[in-house]
């Protein structure tokens, strides 16, 4: 008979899964500001829409993630929808790593195929459609 699998995780990691989104904020904090300080100034403006007049699909990311910062969600939705959807991704994958911690590991973040088939077909869908209205 198959030994029964080990779980990566176990309660001693309770700790660590606690101080990890304070710790991953900050570091994003801390990430950002040099950015938006030191790379910010001077990137050059979109070439695809400077072109085009069209955003592109990473048009508007560094504003969706200000506003995220300041905790309006409707404004990073606007800006780019793109980076609140990876927010949520990463939420689920972390509440995964508590179920696990806790000795009942549930699958939330999305694995299959099927789903990452979806989801790229319905992001250009978004990039159309951003521009489109």
């Amino acid at each position: 008979m198959a030994k029964k699998a080990k779980h990566l995780l176990s309660k001693r990691s309770i700790p660590l899964l606690c101080v990890l989104p304070f710790a991953a904020f900050g570091l994003l904090f801390l990430l950002k500001t040099a950015y938006m300080r030191l790379i910010a100034p001077y990137l050059p403006p979109c070439v695809i829409r400077t072109l085009t007049g069209y955003r592109c699909p990473s048009c508007g990311m560094t504003h969706s993630v200000n506003a995220l910062f300041r905790g309006d969600l409707l404004t990073a939705l606007r800006e780019n929808a793109l980076i609140p959807a990876a927010v949520l991704l990463l939420i689920l994958r972390y509440a995964e790593l508590w179920t696990e911690a806790l000795g009942r590991p549930r699958h939330l973040f999305p694995r299959g195929t099927r789903f990452w088939l979806c989801v790229l077909p319905a992001a250009r869908l978004y990039t159309v459609l951003r521009n489109i209205l």
